[in-house]
């Protein structure tokens, strides 16, 4: 992630504008932006108009708005949310666009009210994001250290994408990244409406009172959060002592220069206008089209060969190639960093093989990211399953490459890649 969410405290002031009670200044020297505003409190449990995954057009959810652009991998589009917000200026509410209530996972249905008295921390977080999920190890740190002090951590799933928005999507993944704290799934973006939210990762520390004290947006600043929460935490109790083994670690600048600076994510769909699709013949929203092979492609785009439909959230591949080894159909990605990532989907619910190639050879057991097999062959090749964001390649040092991948089913969908540098590699890859 870029350094630019550094800067996002400045930005989150035009974004948390709908917070028109309260004060907010900028913490000195902080990634934290310092807040005083009344915490919204959660919608009623309640799943009867949870989105349903449907079959057509790439498994897009129904009953929930189109999810809209947000700040991630360093790209932001401050105040822009994905389902009606609350109307600049107004006081934050609950219960957005579409209602229906939200689903809770590891707690029983929480409240302010049940939580008085205690520290809060809210993450929003998508578990087809990168960003997040650098983050659950910091998150898991911090729920051991501290629930027996008063701290609660309550992640908010907000799904980027139509395929991850149905609540057992969710549930896979906090049983795969073993998240221990309560999670709220939030499919029709009322929480996130709520607190004029605009970004994953973004988090809010809530004091003992119910009040907004600190937000802190994207990556990074593990130092002064934790030391938010330990002082919010004294603030509650003034004679609680914290055990020399919770000494707060320095901060890691996985920015700076010698880390690298990666490609932009990017959207391999019409995403709201953002999409990096390089092919002349451009988008045509839920229609196929033969696209042609494009003999070059700039960095941080992707060309596709072969036939494809175009939907907001991706692009579908609809060929008739089938087969163990590649076709001549593939998608083509240019992109600087050390390691590759991207957001698949199966339109028609079947699991699909993905070939994949860096710099026009097969994959092997020193650059292979941790969802790729190598078969007898030599050939290596990803089973895409379920909605997820992959693992496709993990080189051993930061550089520029060209990937490109075949599907050897009709119906498979890449949503999107994203990106990490030499500084962005310790954390699990699950």
């Amino acid at each position: 992630m870029k350094t630019l969410f550094r800067s996002l405290p400045v930005l989150a002031l035009a974004i948390l504008i709908g917070f028109a009670i309260g004060t907010m200044t900028l913490a000195q020297d902080s990634g934290l932006t310092v807040l005083h505003v009344q915490a919204p409190d959660f919608p009623p449990p309640g799943n009867a108009d949870e989105p349903a995954i449907s079959g057509a057009g790439g498994n897009s959810a129904q009953g929930v708005a189109p999810l809209g652009p947000a700040g991630r991998s360093g790209s932001i589009t401050p105040g822009s949310a994905p389902t009606t917000p609350s109307p600049q200026g107004s006081e934050p509410s609950v219960g957005g666009a579409g209602g229906g209530g939200v689903t809770w996972i590891n707690s029983p249905p929480l409240s302010m009210e049940k939580l008085r008295g205690k520290v809060v921390m809210i993450d929003f977080w998508d578990y087809t994001c990168i960003n997040c999920i650098r983050t659950f190890p910091e998150n898991k740190k911090l729920w051991d250290r501290y629930r027996n002090d008063g701290f609660v951590l309550i992640g908010v799933d907000d799904a980027e994408f139509s395929s991850a928005a149905p609540v057992d999507r969710a549930r896979e993944a906090v049983k795969r990244f073993e998240l221990p704290y309560p999670i709220v799934v939030d499919y029709h973006f009322q929480i996130w409406n709520a607190y004029k939210n605009a970004f994953w990762p973004n988090i809010f520390l809530i004091d003992a009172n119910g009040t907004i004290r600190y937000n802190h947006s994207g990556e990074g600043d593990d130092k002064e959060i934790e030391s938010a929460i330990q002082g919010l935490l004294k603030e509650a109790n003034p004679v609680l002592t914290f055990p020399a083994s919770d000494t707060i670690a320095p901060d890691v600048n996985v920015n700076a220069p010698n880390c690298g600076e990666p490609t932009p994510e990017m959207y391999v769909g019409d995403w709201f206008g953002r999409g990096a699709l390089a092919n002349p013949e451009g988008y045509h929203d839920h229609k196929t089209v033969d696209y042609a092979r494009q003999n070059s492609v700039a960095d941080g785009h992707v060309a596709l060969a072969g036939r494809w439909e175009t939907d907001k959230n991706g692009m579908i591949y609809r060929g008739k190639h089938k087969g163990d080894e590649p076709g001549p159909d593939h998608a083509t990605v240019q992109y600087h960093a050390r390691e590759i990532y991207s957001v698949m989907n199966l339109a028609k619910g079947r699991e699909a093989r993905l070939y994949v190639k860096q710099d026009g050879q097969y994959l092997t057991a020193a650059n292979k990211g941790a969802d790729v097999t190598i078969d007898s062959q030599g050939q290596s090749y990803i089973e895409v399953r379920e909605p997820r964001m992959y693992y496709l390649v993990q080189n051993p040092e930061f550089g520029s490459h060209t990937v490109d991948l075949y599907p050897a089913a009709d119906g498979l969908m890449i949503d999107s890649f994203t990106f990490g540098n030499n500084c962005q590699t310790d954390f699990a890859h699950l």
